[in-house]
């Protein structure tokens, strides 16, 4: 009987065996295929982004040579906590060849929150929403760029409301700390903050794009602000685009410090400054993966205040001519993570007579490549 009962139980385990087998098989697949989905929901994308080239500048006549650098190191990472929060964090390592010293910092850290289809809030340390092509073009490289614009040295903490009432319109409202330490002599009685209206609208299938905003922030010396108004549109009909930018920073301190530091052996007063600035920029896709460009900029300078009787109230004291022209290869067809560019531009400084001895009428020419390499 013994013998029966344990035939039995083996004829029985060799008939449902293979059903519990499929079973246990389609249970790990299910559990795999979860975890894959839990992974992909997360959309976890990690880059790293440098710019690497040769550059020479011809300053006041002299040729400086030539000097290979990596100016530019950028390790980004973008991905989904949740279904509705987003993040991104961005490792930033400036590199300056000139005095061998290396600058890393936390360039970008934030969360960015959902709250339906219409409204959501991004926190932490974030970009300033302003306006304008030259500021919003993230596609950009480095060397195409106008410097003097870009006054805040790092990007601020704060939060940003973002609604988006139909598909190609969008307004922000951010509010964010104190950007630069200015003279402390006189304190505000509050922490100083700052505050930004942006308006994005698109057209026509994106080929009219508009980036318009109005900021405003406290300075460390009460009742002293920085008003920021920037204005950019884009016409962008393949394969010919068109940008136009205007910007005014009022300043009542000024951000550079350049006006400030000329003027430093003759007064200890700080320079308020209004600066407007236009920008005008041509791209022209010639060939598959050849585009052409150029760029003008045109920046006047105006004293808001005297100063010692050497500069009257809204004198301008100074003028600024830009000129870009360069061309730029795309070795990869249909991807734009690797890039080849050659760049020239010129750059003519006049002042006022009274400083015409700082006028500069400089050359500066560059040949490198960009490239985001996604390792995740």
């Amino acid at each position: 009987m013994k013998k029966i009962k344990t035939i039995f139980f083996l004829l029985l385990l060799v008939f449902f065996y293979p059903f519990y087998s499929i079973h246990s098989k389609i249970k790990k697949e299910e559990i795999l295929k979860k975890n894959i989905e839990k992974h992909e929901d997360r959309n976890l994308n990690m880059y790293i982004d440098f710019i690497s080239s040769i550059s020479s500048k011809v300053e006041k006549d002299v040729f400086d040579g030539g000097i290979f650098s990596e100016e530019f190191l950028k390790l980004d990472l973008i991905g989904k906590a949740h279904e509705n929060i987003d993040y991104r964090f961005v490792q930033k390592i400036n590199l300056y060849p000139e005095s061998y010293n290396i600058d890393t910092k936390m360039d970008i850290a934030y969360l960015k929150c959902k709250l339906n289809d219409q409204l959501s809030f991004l926190i932490g340390k974030q970009p300033i929403s302003f306006g304008s092509m030259e500021y919003n073009n993230s596609k950009s490289l480095q060397v195409y760029k106008y410097p003097d614009i870009y006054k805040n040295e790092e990007n601020p903490i704060g939060i940003n409301f973002i609604y988006t009432p139909k598909k190609n319109q969008e307004f922000r409202f951010q509010i964010v700390n104190h950007l630069n330490k200015g003279n402390n002599s006189i304190q505000n009685e509050s922490n100083p903050m700052g505050y930004s209206l942006n308006w994005n609208w698109n057209l026509l299938h994106n080929k009219i794009q508009n980036r318009w905003s109005y900021s405003i922030f406290q300075e460390m010396v009460k009742d002293h602000f920085w008003k920021v108004l920037a204005l950019g549109s884009k016409l962008d009909f393949k394969p010919i685009s068109l940008e136009s930018d205007y910007i005014l920073s009022d300043e009542d301190i000024e951000k550079n410090r350049h006006f400030t530091q000329i003027f430093r052996l003759l007064t200890k007063e700080v320079s308020s400054i209004k600066y407007g600035t236009y920008f005008l920029k041509f791209k022209y896709n010639f060939i598959p993966r050849w585009n052409l460009f150029a760029k003008g900029v045109y920046e006047l300078g105006r004293s808001k205040k005297e100063i010692n009787k050497i500069i009257g109230k809204n004198q301008l004291f100074k003028k600024v001519y830009t000129y870009y022209g360069g061309i730029e290869y795309q070795p990869i067809k249909h991807n734009e993570d690797l890039n080849l560019y050659f760049v020239y531009q010129r750059k003519n400084v006049k002042y006022m007579d009274i400083v015409k001895q700082e006028n500069k009428n400089n050359h500066f020419i560059s040949l490198g490549l960009s490239y985001r390499v996604k390792l995740l």
